[in-house]
């Protein structure tokens, strides 16, 4: 019998077809293709808005907010999480809404065949309904820990082959991945036992019950079967909602962390206004106490005053941990001040336009940064005027021009990822370069000539020494060949300014300046 149902449900449509015009079904099969068209479209721009209002709010951030929060986090936010917010609206949400419609049609069919019947078909509907916000508090749970403690976030942390080994070598990534697999697998099993055990129970009470309606002449025999068939369809139904709803729960857990960030309100607002045609680039520090929100009981600057005089070269020296790097993000108004100021050309410097004070601020770090794209690119990167010959002159300042016209496309060579194509020494170049091509009222050198050769240095020495008169410049080195020609030397230790005068002065004066340079004589640094 039930292998002719199919053949007879052909014939039966063969029927339908021939005698009826085939415009309403092209017109549905048409308004489909629209529905799914304009859906697609429709969350693939919501996925890119979001994105980018994650992006806006992120970038608005004080410097403090990417100490507090790990690369990984940021990272995942950004990209899998907003993925898994726009796939909640657009599938998820999506079939949710369409079955619960659905759901509801054939709710009101059952009804009108059998309202007694219908009573006993939704019996079992409280006990699935409490294990489904059981299960989905659990998995909500579950989801958040997973996300902010488990071991996917953390795989984007060790992001360089050492630290993968290290962590690799340390972390205990078997056990946690197996207690997690167990734990899902253990809860998934007990509540698709218990769908299956109330759906049986309720098919067996339909069948019983409503084979007693028709022996009474409640029902018909027809409605019966009718009843049961919209039964089958209410269980797709119920089935397919309780497919998204674990997907439902984890949307709603990566849509809080998505608009926990966004609507993050930056707790340093820069709010400055002043953007004068010039600065002098005189820069005193008051009185200045610092220390970082992640590590609020250590004062890092205590009561540090100092002044950096236009035309002048001025050395920031001190041990390891001696608050050096941290003078320079507070000149660059990254982070609040505790107490005290710091002062461009005699104003605050929180009363600068925060970008207009980047534009007369260069810093050329350690460990510089550079793109992706070709040299020339990197050393322009930011200025939407600079010409060729700039560029090469800048390069030619930076003791970088020899180098790159060895390259085999010059100029036009791709520094790589991160610079990976150049060597440290190269990138530092590169670095300064960029620096120069701006002609910055403000250069700061944070240990930017520790890979360059002692010839290479002095080259970049002469280029700056020979153009003071535009700068006012900021160097932070350990070796005594970068500090030794400064005008002023300070130093510092453990947060505090210790000794501060030339070269010759502090020498004569003996002190920590005195032991660091005969330190580094005698090869012991």
């Amino acid at each position: 019998g039930e292998t002719f149902l199919p053949y007879y449900t052909g014939l039966a449509i063969d029927g339908i077809v021939g005698q009826k015009s085939m415009d309403r079904f092209s017109t549905a099969s048409f308004a489909a293709g629209i529905r799914g068209g304009v859906f697609t479209l429709i969350f693939a721009r919501l996925n890119i808005r979001l994105r980018n209002c994650l992006f806006r709010s992120l970038v608005s951030q004080e410097m403090s907010f990417f100490d507090e929060n790990r690369t990984g986090d940021v990272i995942s936010r950004l990209t899998s999480d907003t993925t898994i917010v726009s796939d909640l609206v657009s599938q998820n949400i999506n079939i949710f809404l369409r079955n619960v419609v659905k759901a509801t049609g054939v709710i009101f069919f059952m009804f009108s065949l059998s309202w007694k019947l219908s009573l006993v078909t939704f019996m079992g509907f409280p006990i699935i309904m409490l294990v489904s916000d059981v299960y989905g508090k659990y998995y909500k749970v579950g989801r958040r820990r997973w996300q902010g403690h488990g071991v996917p976030r953390q795989w984007a942390v060790p992001l360089v082959k050492p630290s993968w080994r290290l962590w690799v070598a340390l972390e205990p990534v078997g056990l946690m991945l197996g207690c997690f697999a167990v734990s899902i697998v253990l809860v998934d099993f007990g509540v698709f036992s218990c769908f299956q055990l109330t759906l049986l129970v309720v098919q067996v009470s339909i069948l019983y019950y409503g084979g007693h309606l028709v022996i009474s002449g409640q029902m018909t025999s027809g409605n019966l079967i009718s009843f049961i068939i919209y039964e089958f369809v209410l269980g797709d139904c119920m089935e397919s909602v309780g497919s998204v709803y674990s997907g439902l729960m984890q949307g709603v857990g990566a849509a809080e962390k998505v608009f926990e960030f966004i609507d993050r309100k930056p707790t340093m607002v820069n709010d400055g206004s002043l953007a004068p045609d010039h600065v002098d680039g005189k820069v005193e520090f008051r009185n200045v106490t610092f220390s970082y929100r992640t590590r609020s009981a250590t004062q890092v600057l205590q009561n540090v005053s100092f002044t950096l005089h236009p035309g002048k070269v001025t050395a920031l020296v001190g041990p390891s941990g001696s608050g050096k790097s941290s003078c320079v993000n507070i000149l660059e108004n990254f982070y609040p001040l505790q107490d005290g100021q710091v002062l461009l050309d005699g104003l605050p410097i929180n009363m600068y336009d925060h970008k207009y004070l980047h534009s007369v601020i260069s810093l050329v770090s350690q460990e510089p940064v550079l793109f992706a794209r070709s040299i020339a690119d990197n050393i322009s990167y930011g200025l939407t005027s600079a010409s060729f010959e700039s560029v090469v002159q800048a390069a030619q300042k930076a003791n970088a021009h020899a180098f790159i016209t060895e390259l085999q496309d010059g100029y036009h060579t791709e520094a790589g990822e991160k610079g990976a194509q150049l060597s440290g020494g190269q990138k530092q170049r590169v670095a300064i370069a960029r620096a120069l091509i701006r002609t910055p009222p403000i250069l700061i050198l944070d240990e930017a000539t520790s890979a360059l050769d002692a010839e290479s240095e002095h080259a970049i020495q002469q280029a700056i020494y020979g153009d003071l008169q535009n700068h006012t410049v900021l160097v932070i080195a350990h070796r005594l060949s970068t500090v030794e020609k400064a005008h002023n030397i300070i130093v510092l230790d453990k947060g505090r300014v210790v000794q501060q005068g030339s070269h010759k002065e502090l020498m004569e004066e003996g002190g920590l300046y005195s032991k660091l340079v005969q330190r580094q004589i005698l090869g012991l640094e």
